[in-house]
């Protein structure tokens, strides 16, 4: 009989250990991005709703959303990650905000077209207004030793915000990040790792 509990609590462990190992992913998510731990996500109708509701984002084909918070003693970070219904409406969609927000003008669809500059926005109307005046033009910023993705630093709503599209054979995801921490190099440091990452 000992033996019978003795296979039982080992299978038990093996299975915990097998499904959760240390670096588990909590759904799209790691548990750690340097040094911020994840402390709460969202899937699904949840985290829709919270997207829905923000600006850019809400525009982009909705097939499956993601929302999470992580903590560090240096501060919070929040993330919204969309995913498209394919990656060619994910790329659509993502340079269409991007346009409308003042970024790059979305030109270069999939292929790097040789500019590491910000590219100047040829939309029509006043974004700045439409986010209470609280708001910059998106920054390209240089911190991925590769071309893709793409990331975009404003600020809006007295926050600094982050935004990138990633893509593989078939699916898009856009990303977006806040920040409550005013250091912009410890941003920038979790924002590379958390591209790489998630």
């Amino acid at each position: 009989m000992k033996k019978i509990y003795i296979v039982i609590i080992v299978a038990a462990v093996l299975a915990a250990a097998f499904l959760y190992p240390s670096g588990a992913k909590k759904s799209i998510f790691t548990e750690k991005v340097v040094d911020m731990t994840l402390i709460r996500y969202e899937t699904g109708e949840v985290a829709a709703q919270q997207i829905s509701s923000m600006y850019g984002l809400k525009d982009i084909p909705l097939a499956k959303a993601y929302s999470a918070v992580y903590k560090s003693k240096n501060g919070t970070m929040r993330m919204w990650v969309v995913e498209a219904p394919d990656h060619n409406a994910a790329n659509d969609a993502f340079n269409a905000m991007n346009t409308m927000l003042g970024g790059s003008t979305g030109h270069e669809g999939h292929e790097y077209s040789g500019d590491v500059g910000q590219t100047e926005s040829h939309t029509g109307h006043d974004d700045a207004s439409m986010m209470n005046n609280n708001f910059t033009k998106p920054v390209k910023l240089d911190i991925i030793e590769f071309v893709k993705p793409e990331v975009y630093m404003m600020n809006a709503n007295n926050a600094v915000n982050y935004y990138y599209f990633k893509m593989n054979y078939n699916r898009g995801r856009v990303y977006w990040i806040i920040f409550d921490s005013p250091d912009i190099d410890y941003q920038i440091s979790i924002v590379k790792q958390a591209v790489m990452d998630i």
